[in-house]
């Protein structure tokens, strides 16, 4: 088997033992808020990235398209795991919710690592600029998101801290710039 199946395979593995975790322990009605997080869905995409190149490696082949979607998976868990590494521990000055449970350290530290380390080693040779634009849509899709529910109908609590004192504009522009710099280092490392 292919290194890159095996790291697919544990990212895959580990995003589900993570999502077994937060089903078991979020009360049934409070399930839906879980989605509010952009580390469920990022871990949740890139496995689903990892899922469909496995299925491609599995029948010998490395469409560019594949790569591509892979492409946006590993970016959307590497804004993950820089944001709380770079942003909210610091910010919060604490583990908790971001590194005190093994779900939460799967998640913003394991995943993340896996698909870089599966994406930079295994499965980005030859892979068109083309594809850098794509690797910003997930943040972009859920920062409009957010932009929505937290700032324009107050419908979800500001989870980050992003709006805070009223700066969303200043968090929006850096987390734009960051997933910027990160997909294109992704693609020219």
């Amino acid at each position: 088997m292919v290194p890159s199946a095996v790291i697919n395979e544990a990212v895959v593995f580990c995003t589900a033992l993570a999502m077994w975790a937060l089903i078991e322990r979020t009360p049934r009605e409070k399930m839906h808020e879980s989605f509010r997080y952009f580390t469920v869905l990022s871990n949740l995409f890139c496995a689903l990235t990892a899922l469909v190149l496995m299925a491609c490696e599995l029948f010998g082949i490395m469409p560019p398209w594949a790569v591509a979607f892979k492409y946006m998976g590993t970016v959307a868990v590497t804004v993950t795991f820089l944001t709380v590494f770079l942003y909210l521990l610091p910010a919060t000055r604490s583990l908790e919710g971001l590194l005190n449970t093994w779900p939460e350290i799967i998640m913003h530290l394991i995943t993340p690592v896996l698909a870089i380390v599966s994406f930079l080693c295994f499965e980005k040779k030859g892979l068109s600029g083309w594809v850098v634009p794509l690797g910003l849509l997930p943040v972009l899709l859920y920062g409009w998101l957010y932009l929505d529910r937290v700032v324009a109908t107050k419908a979800w609590p500001d989870i980050y801290g992003f709006n805070k004192d009223g700066k969303w504009r200043l968090s929006f522009g850096l987390m734009t710039v960051g997933t910027v710099a990160i997909a294109v280092a992704l693609w020219l490392l």
